[in-house]
């Protein structure tokens, strides 16, 4: 399914439109994908910002969608709150783009290895539409890369291994 078409979905079920009688000020500010290429699972979801509670409401795009029942606050890591930017339509790739185009700039690099899974925010940051993507790579690497929608090109690319995140701390 392409990215566009996940969020009309959202928008023409009952679920949405119940929440949007609850806060009609609400909008679209991100999507999150997750794609398993070896066990051949996905997973999307859909959210949008309510400007009344003040927190990020989530709706699971599948068969049928679903509003996820949690709302998550609207802050960062370091519990510092924000307002998310209104993420809009006017979205260029599909997360279906998204893999081929980090597989050629890891060829590019000479990051020799393969996508294993993958989880990607599409997301508004300094005012563009980014796919911020982190993949998993054979051979315990973790990948993190920014792609920027308009241009269709990688802004950020980085290979770690994850065992240099992991610290050892002695007894």
């Amino acid at each position: 399914m392409k990215t566009l078409q996940f969020i009309k979905k959202v928008k023409e079920s009952q679920t949405y439109r119940g929440f949007m009688k609850e806060d009609p000020s609400a909008y679209l500010c991100s999507l999150f994908f997750t794609r398993d290429y070896e066990l051949k699972q996905s997973e999307t979801q859909v959210d949008f910002y309510s400007p009344k509670k003040n927190v990020i409401v989530s709706f699971k795009v599948d068969k049928k969608v679903e509003r996820i029942l949690l709302d998550k606050k609207a802050e960062t890591i370091t519990h510092k709150k924000f307002i998310p930017k209104p993420l809009g339509e006017k979205i260029k790739m599909d997360i279906e783009d998204v893999k081929p185009m980090l597989m050629a700039e890891m060829n590019n690099r000479n990051i020799a290895s393969d996508i294993n899974k993958i989880l990607v925010v599409l997301h508004i940051a300094d005012d563009r539409i980014v796919w911020n993507c982190t993949g998993f790579l054979k051979g315990l690497g973790l990948l993190q890369a920014h792609l920027e929608d308009e241009s269709e090109s990688v802004l950020f690319m980085e290979k770690k291994n994850f065992m240099d995140l992991l610290k050892f701390v002695k007894k």
